[in-house]
């Protein structure tokens, strides 16, 4: 009696293709159906076909390739980490926290200071020449000044890194001239970091409109997450990295975001809570949307505890904080999504509110 077949798993045609080699090469016999084979690259719907009695095995074996394929992924995205400084104590905190997080990733670290572009005193010269190199000068003397600053920072850290033990952790650094986020967005594009940490308030900065701007501003130009330490931020270690919350809106750039944090705190072994803030009497809808969150991250990550909390609140701000108070919270995640011009200035974002009150770091994705 001819064994019975089961379909294994339902991919694209390139992914079947590629499902099928691996697990002939461990002595699993496959067969395909409804194969594309004129328009192999864009076929969807293809099957992958075993006899049933491979079952368990095969299953096995696709968890791990499963496993395999996403430290890799891991691997690729947090092998580097960006520490944009400005020499203030939250640079210092923020460099500190990431040498900590580089020894869990095994990633290297970049140190990049952005300096000022130098303002030049236009008084009427009758010699243009003289201009240029008054303007050379400036900028001489301001490059100068800022490498040893940055020198003397990259020294110091150094020195943490040995008292600390981690003499795996490399750190390099830049320097570049320019304003602050564009400086730092640029060279992200280029060195390519998995994560990038920064402190929020630099030097000179009191007034609470300017905190945290070249942070949202960095989150709004690029696509890597933010981890933010917050001037308030009180750092104990990564290992306390106990129970991270992340504020959910239920739309479609959640489970994107969940991933991106489920794959940074991989390494730790956390309690996730999905905390959603709404000004509208809960309903069985919302009461849904938030199941199917944690049901996703269930499958996501099955070893990870769940707890899902829904807040009927007219503002969120203090709400998040009385939260992480009230649950021990040691990091926020949150995604921030595009906003008008006129939007941002006259009604500053939950994530910048969450920058200059929070007392825990902040993890910020882009949609």
């Amino acid at each position: 009696m001819e064994e019975k077949m089961i379909i294994i798993a339902t991919e694209s045609n390139t992914k079947a293709l590629v499902l099928k080699s691996y697990l002939e090469s461990n002595g699993i016999e496959c067969f395909l159906r409804n194969e594309n084979v004129i328009q192999g690259a864009v076929s969807e719907g293809v099957k992958v076909l075993i006899r049933e009695s491979d079952a368990e095995r095969a299953l096995k074996l696709m968890s791990q390739l499963r496993d395999k394929t996403a430290e890799k992924h891991k691997e690729q995205q947090l092998r580097k980490i960006l520490v944009p400084v400005d020499f203030s104590e939250p640079s210092h905190n923020a460099a500190r926290y990431a040498v900590m997080l580089a020894a869990k990733y095994n990633a290297q670290i970049k140190l990049l200071h952005v300096f000022n572009s130098p303002v030049v005193d236009m008084i009427p010269f009758t010699d243009v020449a003289s201009i240029q190199i008054d303007f050379d000068m400036n900028y001489h003397v301001l490059y100068n000044s800022a490498k040893e600053k940055l020198q003397k920072f990259y020294h110091d850290l150094k020195g943490f890194v040995q008292t600390m033990g981690y003499d795996n952790v490399q750190i390099g650094y830049s320097i570049r001239e320019g304003y602050a986020s564009y400086g730092i967005v640029e060279i992200s594009k280029r060195y390519k970091p998995g994560i990038i940490v920064m402190g929020t308030k630099g030097e000179g900065f009191k007034s609470t409109e300017l905190v945290g701007s070249v942070a949202t501003e960095v989150s709004d130009e690029t696509h890597i997450p933010l981890l933010v330490i917050p001037e308030k931020a009180v750092l104990k270690g990564v290992d306390e990295v106990k129970k991270v919350v992340y504020i959910t809106n239920f739309d479609k750039t959640d489970k994107v975001s969940i991933r991106k944090l489920l794959r940074i705190v991989s390494p730790f072994q956390i309690e996730l809570h999905c905390l959603h803030i709404t000004d509208k009497i809960e309903t069985p809808a919302i009461a849904a949307l938030m199941t199917d969150t944690k049901e996703y991250i269930k499958r996501v990550v099955p070893k990870v505890k769940v707890k899902c909390d829904i807040i009927e609140a007219k503002t969120s701000e203090k709400v998040i904080i009385d939260y992480i108070e009230k649950n021990q919270i040691n990091l926020v995640a949150l995604t921030r999504h595009k906003r008008g011009l006129l939007y941002k200035l006259f009604n500053p974002s939950l994530a910048k509110r969450m920058i200059y009150h929070s007392e825990v770091p902040v993890l910020l994705f882009h949609e």
